[in-house]
């Protein structure tokens, strides 16, 4: 009897402890979204070679995950960008040349995909917004305002996503690259992806 009340105790003192201390927990992740996911988006804003790329990589994607079963997923820079999940550079290579032609002759829809983490970021950012005007301006600090906002963030984040993606991560207008060639990437014994290398106009980038 008395380990059963114990037990008990135990247990409400644990849902005391989640029920206070985790949206405070939350509350300081929401601050520190509201300060990186836009000088995330502000990073592309302000980089237009990243941007064309990341619609590069969009593009290719889809292009390949036409032809092979596979889930891939992506990473844009200055340099080119990375496909992850394939190890097969002449068919990345290939890939890549095709979703070029297809954007620039109106696909513009390639250049958005669904599992890009611009979704991660407008989410958080949503998340960040709904936490703290729910705590702080209507003093709704609480486990359900957190839930609430999780809820509304996962919801509003997959809404704004491709309008995100479409407007201010990627640009389908990517006649002034060339894609030069396509590296397989070997980290110790296992590869880790085919890397894209692209240049535009008289500038080079390298992966180095």
């Amino acid at each position: 009897m008395i380990f059963f009340l114990y037990a008990i105790l135990a247990l409400f003192s644990f849902m005391f402890f989640l029920m206070l201390f985790l949206p405070l927990s939350f509350l300081g992740v929401a601050i520190m979204s509201l300060i990186n996911a836009p000088v995330q988006l502000f990073y592309l804003l302000a980089h237009p070679e990243v941007r064309k790329n990341h619609a590069l990589e969009h593009a290719t994607i889809h292009v390949l995950e036409e032809l092979v079963p596979l889930k891939l997923s992506g990473l844009s820079n200055p340099n080119g960008f990375i496909i992850q999940g394939i190890s097969d550079p002449y068919l990345v290579l290939h890939a890549a040349q095709e979703a070029k032609g297809r954007l620039l002759s109106g696909e513009k829809d390639l250049a958005v995909h669904p599992r890009c983490g611009t979704t991660t970021v407008v989410t958080a950012l949503v998340f960040a917004v709904l936490f703290i005007v729910f705590s702080i301006v209507f003093g709704l600090f609480s486990f359900v305002n957190l839930l609430l906002s999780l809820l509304l963030a996962t919801i509003l984040g997959s809404v704004l996503s491709p309008w995100v993606q479409r407007y201010i991560t990627t640009d389908w207008r990517v006649d002034d690259v060339e894609i030069e060639r396509a590296e397989l990437i070997v980290k110790g014994w296992s590869a880790h992806g085919v890397f894209v290398h692209t240049r535009k106009g008289d500038i080079k980038w390298s992966i180095s």
